[in-house]
């Protein structure tokens, strides 16, 4: 088996396993910090809106800096200290003994973790570029079933094992995916292309390629999706709770509904973004946004958990489309030698968007009540549709640019000195 698909199927599978991890503890914050002695709904939508706040605003502060170590020092090494980081901090929340515990713990977390984007970076650096986008759809669908799986294994062990227990199955998944990085993942030299001109030009063209209007305007959309999610992360799982009770199968109930659309989602993915190569990238991606706001509404106005479920099924299936799409038109804008400075801003743009909607989310509920929040975050993917529709264009030539600077570097390479890539 060739080098690069033994690395695609090992970090699938890490990326699976890592995803249930994660999100097997985080439908079930909000119980955990009530048992902690958080006294009322409202207090405990707050203190979950800085858990997620922290952590996101900890990872778009770090994701440069780990961008730039990753180059120096390999991929491979990125990985397994995003997946150890993950694992410890875990392990360490399932010993908090009040939220202020928890929090702190988040934030760190969120500074030293980073495993989605790590995994794709190395994934991106040791694919052919003729299987590049396949490879990149196949690890997104394996992230979508791990979330999916997650809340429902979480739930599970939740009700039966009791929700502290939960943060130590969950480090307990990601210690074996670090085990299996360090045993069979290998990473060989990164392929480099140096623009002429040197690094300040190298510099310079990174610095135009973020400034792209396209690239602007998908980076906005990423960044809008991620938001949007983020708005209702502090309330859904008591949102449930207040439509079910305390009932002894409660954290069942949750993880079941918090799955269902990363379920749909990974089902939806790969065949969204084989529609999208027919019929083009652009006219998915309005479809799915404009999908995922209507689908909002009504879940404001659901009475029991079962509709909620069927709601967020039906919103998994146009979720599933949104990121394939919008990173691949986010490439087609970029030429290949800048797209590691385009998705770190991407990366850092959607880790922004995630630290600010939880805490509109819990403002918005506080505010107007839980079910609002839902409307809100139809307006926000409104909203991104109608810049999508706007504002995006198509057929960028990235490659063909990117040709022409390697064709020139290679009329300016020294006669009998061969150019290296």
């Amino acid at each position: 088996m060739s080098h690069w698909k033994r690395n695609l199927i090992v970090l699938c599978g890490v990326q699976l396993v890592t995803m249930i991890g994660f999100s097997g503890y985080h439908p079930f914050v909000p119980y955990f910090m009530m048992d902690l002695g958080v006294p009322t709904y409202e207090a405990a939508i707050s203190w979950q809106a800085a858990f997620n706040t922290g952590s996101a605003l900890a990872m778009m502060v770090a994701s440069p800096i780990w961008g730039t170590l990753a180059d120096r020092h390999g991929r491979r090494m990125m990985v397994i200290r995003a997946t150890a980081a993950g694992c410890l901090f875990t392990f360490l929340m399932g010993m908090a003994q009040s939220p202020t515990h928890l929090v702190v713990l988040r934030l760190i977390q969120g500074g030293f973790s980073g495993t989605v984007a790590a995994a794709v970076t190395l994934v991106a650096t040791e694919t052919p570029e003729e299987h590049l986008g396949r490879s990149l759809g196949i690890m997104q669908t394996a992230q979508f079933v791990g979330q999916s799986i997650g809340p429902l294994v979480g739930g599970i062990a939740a009700d039966n094992l009791g929700y502290r227990n939960v943060f130590f199955v969950s480090a307990s998944l990601m210690l074996f995916s670090v085990i299996t990085v360090i045993l069979f993942v290998r990473e060989r030299a990164p392929r480099q292309i140096r623009p002429a001109g040197g690094a300040e030009r190298a510099t310079g063209g990174s610095l135009r390629a973020i400034a792209n209007r396209n690239t602007l305007i998908l980076v906005l959309t990423l960044a809008g999706n991620s938001f949007a999610i983020a708005v209702l992360s502090p309330v859904l799982s008591l949102y449930i709770k207040s439509l079910v009770g305390d009932v002894p199968n409660l954290g069942t109930i949750a993880g079941t509904v918090a799955s269902v659309a990363a379920f749909s989602s990974s089902l939806s993915a790969v065949a969204l973004g084989r529609l999208a190569d027919k019929i083009g990238q652009k006219a998915v991606l309005f479809a799915c946004v404009t999908g995922v706001a209507l689908i909002h509404v009504p879940q404001s106005f659901v009475t029991t958990p079962q509709q909620l479920m069927v709601l967020r099924a039906i919103q998994g299936i146009f979720m599933g489309g949104v990121m394939p799409t919008a990173n691949a038109l986010l490439a087609q804008a970029t030429v290949p030698s800048h797209r590691g400075a385009v998705y770190g801003f991407s990366h850092s743009a959607q880790a922004g968007g995630r630290a600010v909607g939880p805490m509109v989310g819990a403002a918005v509920s506080n505010t107007w009540g839980m079910s609002s929040t839902f409307l809100a975050t139809a307006s926000i993917f409104a909203v991104m549709s109608a810049l999508v529709a706007a504002f995006v264009r198509v057929g960028a030539p990235a490659v063909q640019e990117e040709a022409a600077v390697v064709a020139a570097e290679g009329t300016r390479a020294p006669a009998g000195n061969p150019k290296t890539t």
